[in-house]
């Protein structure tokens, strides 16, 4: 059977049916999201912080018997050595060397007290053994020598007593000290002359620190605590 041709308007609403709406005309889909979420979805997410490195220092104690106790005390100092009472005597060459009826020569005593001690009475003492004489007669008094000190404060020098004798005089036969504090120290100027009369010879001139506080009974190292000498000459 031979087919007729449709009319032209029927033609042209079957090809509008056929088409239907186009994608501008469509409403728009419920699903659709709205601007606010859609600008913020198309913000990129902030990066996460990096994790800190874990510190390796302790954290201070707070609490505990440690935290409060005191740190030790440092050592204490340890105490003084203790020290005696000392004396030296000092020339110039290291001997007296004198010419009858010549000029006196000068000496020093050094007297250094130690801390283990003080002294109400100290007395510096002198003594030379007998000198054989050379000449007649009798031999003159101290084996011929004057021993004098000089005061301090005047500057005048005083005769001094030189005992001659071959034994010890006992320590409270000595004139009366001075007081010696504890490291108290004190020096001392005297001068040896030789008269015109008297041996010729070398004798040592022994010095000697006397306690003369201390008891008769008293050992010889207490009544005489330190000692010294020096070498004496006397010639023409």
């Amino acid at each position: 059977m031979r087919r007729m041709p449709l009319p032209a308007a029927a033609l042209a609403a079957a090809l509008l049916t056929a088409c239907g709406p186009t994608t501008d005309d469509a409403a728009p889909s419920k699903a659709t999201a709205s601007p606010s979420a859609a600008t913020t979805s198309a913000l990129p997410l902030p990066a996460s912080p990096p994790p800190s490195p874990m510190s390796t220092t302790p954290a201070p104690e707070t609490s505990g018997p440690s935290a409060t106790a005191a740190k030790p005390a440092g050592k204490p100092a340890p105490p003084a050595r203790p020290t005696v009472v000392a004396m030296y005597a000092s020339t110039a060459g290291g001997r007296i060397d004198l010419v009858r009826d010549g000029a006196a020569k000068e000496f020093t005593v050094h007297v250094h007290n130690g801390n283990t001690r003080a002294y109400s009475e100290i007395a510096v003492d002198f003594q030379m053994e007998i000198m054989e004489s050379t000449g007649e007669g009798p031999a003159p008094a101290q084996n011929g020598f004057v021993l004098e000190r000089r005061n301090p404060a005047t500057g005048r020098w005083t005769r001094v007593e030189l005992r001659v004798a071959n034994d010890v005089q006992p320590h409270w036969l000595t004139p009366a000290g001075t007081p010696l504090a504890r490291d108290a120290a004190r020096v001392e100027r005297f001068r040896l002359r030789a008269v015109a009369r008297g041996p010729i010879g070398s004798t040592p001139l022994m010095i000697k620190l006397v306690d003369t506080a201390a008891p008769q009974d008293a050992t010889f190292e207490t009544a005489f605590p330190a000692r010294t000498s020096l070498m004496v000459s006397a010639g023409r």
